[in-house]
């Protein structure tokens, strides 16, 4: 349908799970697709897929690899019209486990790198009146146990997501963030459970979704290609749930 023709978007998190999945949609709708991450293997294999995909290796977390990723847009394209905010970290841990470090990786990922990426973008995306997606979870609104860093952090990104929204209005810029449910990726395999409470772990969060089932990332990537197209133009500051019906108790 050539929903998204000639645009250009950065999505980061963009060699597996939902990035991947929003990545590859994006193009398939006739996007230049750059995705982000720290290892090269996933980037290169999801690129592989479709020439108007191309990927960055860096770690944002550090702002000179979100400089490079910048940089990298524009002497490439020369514009930048949609940034997918989606890697992000998920621990599972009790607070009675939780340490500082524990706590400074899951907010430099999930907030701080956010953020730096939104502000070192933001000129290119004002420039082309453009829209940031970011990814925040059901959890934010639906709390769980030994999920509190996580959910924490995805509370900020939702209330980023409001007030950019409100701010950037005025320069033609749409703020949106997706609440993605249990959904099936690669976060799941990264906890520090062992495998047999990771299990219960899952299980107990299955039994509280309607739907009876984890969504697929294709399922998000389709929320995210309606808020990222004309179809969406006249939504801003909304978080779209995407999770089976789990947020709706």
């Amino acid at each position: 349908m050539d929903l998204l023709k000639d645009k250009v978007a950065v999505v980061t998190g963009g060699g597996s799970g939902i990035g991947r999945a929003i990545a590859e949609l994006y193009a398939k709708e006739g996007a230049y697709v750059v995705i982000v991450g720290r290892r090269e293997a996933p980037l290169k294999e999801t690129a592989a897929g479709d020439k108007k995909i191309s990927y960055v290796v860096g770690d944002i977390t550090k702002s000179d690899n979100v400089a490079n990723v910048v940089n990298y847009v524009k002497e490439k394209f020369g514009r930048l019209d949609i940034l997918v905010n989606n890697a992000g970290w998920c621990p599972v841990q009790p607070i009675k486990e939780v340490t500082l470090a524990d706590y400074d990786k899951a907010f430099d990922l999930d907030v701080r790198a956010l953020v730096d990426m939104t502000i070192q973008c933001l000129p290119l995306i004002v420039k082309s009146k453009g829209n940031i997606i970011n990814l925040s979870t059901v959890g934010a609104t639906h709390r769980a146990p030994n999920l509190s860093m996580y959910v924490g952090a995805k509370a900020a990104v939702e209330n980023f997501t409001r007030c950019w929204a409100l701010e950037l209005a005025a320069d033609g810029v749409r703020v949106n963030a997706i609440a993605p449910g249990a959904i099936r990726t690669d976060i799941w395999n990264v906890t520090n459970l062992s495998d047999e409470d990771a299990k219960k772990h899952e299980e107990g969060i299955a039994a509280t979704i309607p739907f009876g089932r984890f969504g697929s990332p294709t399922e998000v990537a389709n929320v995210a290609l309606f808020l990222a197209s004309e179809m969406g133009s006249y939504v801003s500051g909304a978080i779209y749930a995407v999770d089976g019906g789990q947020g709706a108790a």
